[in-house]
């Protein structure tokens, strides 16, 4: 098949779940033998140069285009006079339409897949210039993130603000689900909710690694370690939730316990994580090297959706984990036995103190972990059962 992705932004470096996820995906069609290319926005928060376009993307043809999208108040603001989504509208820009309209003009393709809601603002190009499949693969259901996060924020017009954002959202999410051809979920619990939203054809595309390599995992019971964008409003969150409600009692029960934190967009000097036994690496170079050299892996996500890949990423070198029902919804894994699942603050904390004092069944857990994570999410499995998929859309089609 000749494929063609457009997406919000190009995956790399590889310091967030999203950009491991559609990065992984390119690679694994392309090396199933399909013509793949990706129109994506190359945005200035997370802007790719073409020198390195050239040395990681070479497996497929890749059209930039570069924009700002970054958020000012004032612009916020504004978005409160329309009815429009901030969230989406800001990914919206007339050149990089007309962009994709050239380049559907020139190049004839099977398919088409929209990546993530944020590239919604091409659709209605796309439906102009182009005749075939269109399928939206979801990163999450964007409007219960968000809703979710309007509920667990304690400022009062910042909830108001978060409540009026998610209901346009919701809105316009429903539309654009209504308007494509068939929906990719990543997981269970995103499918169901997209099928209560409309009646559309879907599939179930869990997220895969290449899994099963052997690593020197180093883990140490006193150290527990965090790692995600902390430019994703649930992760900065979470591990707030975390060191508020969480840290101190496990810190009282264990004096020497250490909490190494680190994420794309995390500054080394952020005073809000300035607290006894808490290490803020900023943002590393590599993150499986650091994930390999610490302990339990914290996954404090109390507002999202979709999957943490992080996690899965931790769990497939068999690192213990410790989560949330959240943070582990899309991950069809059982509760001590291949992770700790834990909600309340006074939950979380008793997992991770028995997880330090049973520290040889800990071991046992990531191992566990790990061969679920081998079965369930191989990549070259995943992706075969999902281009499958496309072609019987296509199929359909003509």
């Amino acid at each position: 098949m000749k494929i063609l992705v457009v997406g919000n932004r190009f995956p790399w470096p590889l310091h967030d779940g999203g950009a491991i996820a559609t990065f992984q995906m390119l690679k694994a069609m392309a090396f199933e033998g399909h013509e793949v290319s990706y129109f994506s926005l190359n945005t200035q928060k997370h802007f790719v140069n073409e020198k390195t376009l050239l040395e990681r993307f070479s497996f497929c043809k890749y059209y930039p285009f570069q924009i700002n999208t970054n958020i000012t108040p004032w612009k916020a603001f504004l978005n409160l006079l329309s009815n429009r989504s901030f969230h989406l509208r800001r990914y919206e820009n007339t050149f990089a339409n007309e962009q994709l309209s050239s380049l559907l003009n020139k190049e004839q393709f099977d398919l088409v897949q929209i990546e993530g809601l944020y590239s919604a603002g091409f659709l209605s190009t796309l439906r102009k210039n182009y005749a075939g499949h269109i399928s939206y693969r979801a990163h999450n259901v964007e409007s219960q993130i968000w809703e979710r996060l309007a509920n667990e924020t304690s400022n009062f017009l910042k909830k108001i603000y978060l409540t009026i954002q998610a209901k346009r959202l919701k809105r316009e999410e429903v539309a654009f689900l209504k308007s494509v051809d068939s929906i990719v979920a990543i997981a269970p619990s995103d499918l169901n909710k997209f099928n209560e939203l409309i009646i559309k054809s879907t599939h179930l595309y869990l997220p895969g690694l290449n899994l099963g390599l052997e690593v020197n995992l180093e883990l140490q019971p006193f150290k527990l370690f965090h790692i995600g964008s902390m430019e994703w409003m649930a992760n900065v969150q979470g591990v707030e939730w975390f060191l508020q409600k969480v840290w101190p009692i496990v810190k009282s029960a264990y004096p020497q316990l250490e909490f190494h934190l680190a994420g794309k967009g995390l500054k080394d000097n952020d005073s809000r994580f300035f607290q006894s036994g808490v290490f803020n690496h900023g943002e590393v170079e590599n993150a499986q090297s650091f994930m390999l050299t610490h302990g339990i892996c914290i996954v404090p996500v109390v507002a999202g959706s979709g999957i943490r890949m992080k996690l899965i990423e931790a769990m497939s070198l068999g690192i213990p984990c410790v989560t949330t029902e959240i943070g582990v919804q899309g991950i069809d894994v059982e509760n001590n036995i291949h992770v700790k699942i834990a909600n309340s603050p006074i939950e979380f904390a008793n997992s991770m103190i028995t997880m330090i004092q049973q520290w040889h069944e800990t071991i046992k857990m990531g191992t566990r972990g790990k061969k679920y994570m081998i079965e369930h999410h191989n990549l070259q499995k995943n992706t075969r059962e999902l281009l499958s998929f496309y072609s019987k859309m296509i199929g359909k089609r003509d």
